[in-house]
């Protein structure tokens, strides 16, 4: 099917391979080095998530790099190349320099199709939230919608798309330079889990702390059936390799009429949040938490 325009992402929408073929929509890898290995994120497939969560169980450090510049001017060109005009919704600004790389191919690749539009969205989200703004610019795409109107859809849509998270050590968001090491102290009482947030700049924040791993679940589960506005959308859950946990989420949310889908946190936003991280996304109001 040809569609109206190219969709083009991050992989750290957190999505399975299948989804992004199933949906033609292309992805731009970020990557990531553990144990002396340097990986394009690939859904894990080359290292699945689980190896992956095991290896910084057993103390191994991992370090991230955004998107590359070339990768993006060859997957902006052959759109172009073949007639399409660009959507890019990016990885948020406020984590990732990824989306002004997408930035900087647009404004080289513009003058030189001068007949093709190239809109770059900044989603000021990250994991299940990007995937939720990226589905929703796919839904309108396929419905018909220009590129033009879908990415000032998502423009509207973006502070809309809460995050709630909550890990087990906050030590990881602080060494990537993720959280302040003030906001990191938050965690570091023994039992304490704290509740995170992301901000309208999409930058990470401490919105509580609660004791204990239970606790902390039922929290997610409270705020999200306290704030969410449709109860009618399918919300993501995203976790560290703690299935369970996730299940046990979804229970609690499926018990407030809302119905949810599970992901696995992805290798290069898991580098920076550990094992157990557990979060939920869904459209509400404001994003800053009651």
């Amino acid at each position: 099917m040809h569609h109206p325009f190219a969709l083009i992402t991050d992989s750290t929408i957190d999505e399975n391979a299948a989804y992004f073929t199933a949906h033609d929509i292309r992805f731009v890898p970020l990557s990531f080095t553990i144990d002396n290995r340097t990986i394009e994120e690939d859904c894990g497939q080359t290292l699945s998530f689980h190896a992956f969560y095991d290896l910084l169980r057993e103390g191994k450090q991992a370090s991230t790099a955004q998107a590359k510049l070339d990768t993006f001017l060859q997957l902006f060109r052959s759109a172009l190349d073949a007639g399409q005009d660009i959507l890019y919704v990016g990885f948020s600004s406020g984590l990732s320099g990824t989306f002004h790389a997408g930035c900087i191919a647009r404004d080289e690749l513009a003058p030189l199709y001068p007949d093709r539009k190239i809109f770059c969205v900044d989603s000021l989200s990250a994991t299940g939230g990007e995937y939720l703004l990226v589905d929703k610019a796919r839904a309108m795409r396929d419905s018909g919608c220009s590129a033009e109107v879908t990415a000032a859809a998502i423009e509207e849509m973006r502070l809309h798309v809460i995050h709630l998270v909550t890990v087990d050590d906050l030590g990881h968001l602080h060494r990537g330079g993720r959280l302040s090491k003030t906001s990191a102290v938050v965690g570091g009482l023994l039992g304490i889990k704290p509740m995170i947030w992301v901000d309208n700049e999409g930058k990470l924040n401490v919105c509580g702390k609660v004791r204990g791993r239970q606790k902390a679940i039922a929290q997610l589960a409270e705020r999200t059936l306290r704030e969410i506005g449709d109860k009618t959308q399918i919300v993501r859950i995203s976790h560290g390799d703690c299935p369970e946990d996730a299940q046990k989420l979804a229970d609690l949310l499926q018990k407030g009429g809302v119905q949810s889908d599970i992901r696995y946190v992805g290798t290069v936003i898991g580098s920076h949040t550990g094992p157990g991280v557990l979060a939920v996304f869904f459209f509400g109001g404001d994003r800053k938490p009651e």
